[in-house]
């Protein structure tokens, strides 16, 4: 398992980039370590996460090792690459989405917390809880997760040091990198776990950059006062978002950082702790925050990451009911971007009509004449229809049509497919049905 591993942390040699270092960055980190912490996760929306993260030159691995009393650690390593060589290092842990996580969560017992090597954190972690305000205590099983990750198993390759210890090395021998952390949940407790041990092997508070997304308290007062201020922590936070409290009052637990609040849209019904309302406002701020037009790219870096055609591509229609209206820009734009990372090259109408019967009939021969002069070798339109479904509550059905023309005006293909919301929100719903092109 850490074979491969051992080849990602040889890149920490090089300095990594600060997502966070100007708070104008704050939407783009948010963004990204949304997308990380749903990436981490099983299921559709988190494979077509990954599946866009490495269109745009992100490289993801995962691990997990088992750790104590059934416990299973688990997080993804990502690292992108930019034009001027300089790389980003993130690691997101998964949430709750199997048994052993449950029984993790479940674990509501108090251990201590502290020591400065492996050795050290496992016999603090087995000493006795003593009620005493200096010391930390926190959630046993999510110390458990979190040390299963990245402390627990040894490197024979590295002197018989954890991944969590190479980590540390590296950061200290390089004090301008930096790595970000992230998850949500479950995740993000590991997270800040993770965060409070690389800062006992030494690591700089600036250096340490976490991001959480509905994520419990981990310990008590004592040990939010330790580790306040020994690493940056965003503790993002969903309106309605029970779990930021579940544990205040059974444990004693207090939260700390700085609480980062957000609402969910109109048009998203889903329960407040789900990882997928996170994405969908960190996709809403990220274009809000850069203009609604190439924010995704300012975010993945460079363009065009793939082999493919010179498309060009006419003004995107919507046609969505009242309750989807307001979500019409953001489904444009995400539209754009995709079609960016997809193809070799892309120009955009700047004006005309788009693939309705009176759009293509008043624009067509313009249109045509601009996609000729762009060098491009196919013109294609897209169209956003929604609506409420009458026979399931607070549910939309989407649909995207597309069609394909040559730059002589000839119809090559042509189709639609459709989804219903739930699962996903309306933005993400339109990245599904991209993504089954």
């Amino acid at each position: 398992m850490f074979g491969r591993f051992l080849l990602f942390l040889c890149v920490f040699l090089a300095p990594l980039r600060a997502l966070a270092a100007a708070p104008s960055d704050l939407p783009s980190l948010y963004f990204v370590c949304a997308a990380a912490s749903e990436a981490a996760y099983a299921g559709e929306l988190p494979e077509l996460l990954r599946t866009r993260l490495m269109a745009a030159g992100w490289q993801i691995e995962s691990y997990e090792t088992e750790g104590n009393k059934g416990t299973v650690g688990r997080f993804f390593h990502m690292v992108r690459t930019d034009e001027d060589g300089i790389e980003t290092h993130l690691i997101a842990f998964p949430g709750t989405e199997r048994g052993s996580d449950v029984w993790t969560d479940l674990r509501l017992g108090r251990v201590p917390f502290g020591g400065s090597s492996p050795a050290e954190f496992l016999a603090v972690r087995e000493a006795p809880v003593m009620e005493r305000r200096d010391m930390p205590l926190v959630h046993r099983g999510f110390l458990d997760y979190a040390q299963a990750a990245l402390f627990t198993d040894a490197l024979s390759a590295y002197g018989g040091r954890t991944a969590g210890e190479v980590i540390a090395d590296e950061l200290r021998a390089h004090p301008a990198a930096k790595i970000l952390l992230t998850g949500h949940s479950l995740g993000g407790a590991a997270a800040v776990l993770a965060a409070a041990r690389l800062s006992d092997l030494g690591v700089s508070p600036a250096q340490l950059v976490v991001t959480t997304f509905g994520a419990p308290a981990v310990g008590n007062a004592a040990f939010a006062e330790r580790y306040e201020g020994r690493f940056t922590l965003h503790r993002v936070v969903m309106s309605g978002d029970p779990m930021k409290d579940v544990l205040a009052a059974p444990l004693g637990f207090r939260q700390f950082g700085e609480r980062v609040p957000w609402s969910s849209a109109r048009s998203v019904a889903k329960f407040p702790h789900a990882m997928i309302v996170y994405v969908d406002a960190a996709i809403r701020q990220l274009y809000d925050a850069y203009g609604g037009a190439g924010a995704y790219l300012f975010l993945m870096g460079r363009p065009n990451r793939t082999e493919g055609r010179t498309l060009y591509v006419l003004p995107m229609e919507t046609e969505l009911d009242e309750t989807l209206a307001a979500d019409a820009p953001y489904m444009a734009a995400v539209l754009r971007d995709a079609l960016h990372v997809q193809n070799a090259s892309v120009v955009f109408a700047a004006s005309g009509g788009g693939l309705s019967a009176d759009g293509l009939l008043s624009g067509l021969s313009g249109h045509l004449a601009a996609a000729r002069a762009a060098g491009a070798e196919q013109m294609v339109a897209y169209r956003i229809a929604g609506a409420k479904e009458r026979t399931a509550h607070e549910t939309h059905r989407l649909t995207l049509e597309r069609a394909v023309y040559d730059v002589d005006g000839n119809l090559l293909a042509a189709g639609a497919r459709s989804a219903r919301t739930g699962m996903l929100t309306p933005i993400e719903t339109v990245l599904y049905l991209f993504s089954q092109d």
